[in-house]
């Protein structure tokens, strides 16, 4: 038997980023989100808590084939506030949906899986952080959709057309995700082609690419892939990203990757492992690795305890005593 957690948040987080190819059935719109908290033990570190994430959406039907859809984020406490995304979408179209607005790109699978009601291991993988800037929305216009290819199977595709990341020469690639400032640069543009087999299969592959810094004429091109399979409470998926940064110094080239399995033991109890890594050009002290391994206990099917160990691992700088214990609870309403 699949939870009613999931089937839930597997339908509403896709109308999140858009909306299936049936438009909203009620008019109206409906308010959800997700929090958690955490208590994390870092070796060598503060223990403390955290109220990491309360995050309130908005969702629904306005009118005919128009859909809205928002999320204002409270991060830490409330030191944070953001507005995650806020776009219309018209549905009208069976096989394309057009969106407008502040999105979540759907770069690969994590970008837009991120919050911890559907992350199964607390915190984010290697390389979905430093080279590919989860969690990154940007403001322009979405195009996807998907074709049927064979029984129960269908080919899907997103491209976009966005503001971009805008930032210094050769600087961190988290750091240019603010899509609101009055930069001078051109626009980004990307996409995703994917596969989702009958059988429990998704492939995908991504690709973005812009000029990041105008004045020297500057680019970074993501390339990125990912895998998920899922039957019968078990659950394996991958993903893989590069960033080729320009920069006057030097062309920069940084990787990432993760792997993870998790296996839904009782409705109740789901222990999980993930490996991830990243590594930078040269000598640095990014070159890191980590194993995740834990449980997920489900007391309802509006939250999920987590308990988990990460061990961290320096590749390329001397190690650092930094294996951290988290315990995490989240809700998702």
């Amino acid at each position: 038997m699949v939870p009613t957690r999931t089937v839930r948040w597997g339908c509403v987080l896709p109308a999140l980023l858009t909306v299936a190819a049936v438009p909203a059935a009620g008019q109206g719109l409906m308010v959800t989100g997700y929090a958690n908290m955490e208590y994390t033990n870092p070796q060598g570190g503060i223990q403390t808590f955290d109220a990491h994430n309360l995050n309130l959406i908005v969702i629904g039907k306005l009118r005919g084939d128009l859909f809205a859809a928002g999320e204002v984020e409270y991060e830490h406490g409330g030191d944070e506030i953001a507005l995650e995304f806020a776009y219309l979408a018209f549905t009208r179209w069976r096989h394309v949906n057009v969106v407008a607005g502040k999105f979540i790109l759907p770069f690969g699978t994590f970008n837009v899986n991120h919050p911890a009601w559907v992350n199964k291991v607390p915190g984010r993988p290697f390389g979905l952080d430093r080279v590919f800037p989860v969690t990154y929305s940007d403001v322009g216009v979405l195009l996807r959709g998907g074709i049927p290819a064979g029984y129960l199977s269908r080919i899907t595709y997103d491209a976009w057309w966005v503001n971009g990341l805008a930032g210094a020469d050769g600087a961190d690639l988290r750091g240019m995700r603010d899509n609101n400032e009055d930069v001078d640069r051109n626009k980004f543009v990307g996409g995703r082609l994917g596969y989702v087999a009958r059988m429990g299969l998704d492939l995908g592959a991504s690709f973005h690419t812009g000029k990041y810094d105008q004045a020297n004429d500057l680019t970074v091109t993501f390339f990125g892939v990912d895998a998920t399979f899922q039957k019968s409470g078990f659950e394996v998926k991958g993903e893989f990203v590069q960033a080729n940064q320009d920069a006057t110094a030097g062309d920069l080239k940084k990787t990432g990757f993760y792997a993870q399995i998790a296996y839904l033991v009782t409705s109740a109890i789901e222990p999980a492992i993930r490996f991830s890594q990243m590594e930078f050009p040269g000598t640095s002290n990014r070159d890191v690795q980590e194993i995740s391994l834990g449980v997920n206990v489900y007391p309802s099917d509006l939250a999920a305890l987590r308990v988990f160990g990460r061990i961290n691992k320096e590749r390329s700088v001397p190690e650092v005593d930094n294996n951290q214990l988290t315990v995490q609870l989240t809700v998702g309403f």
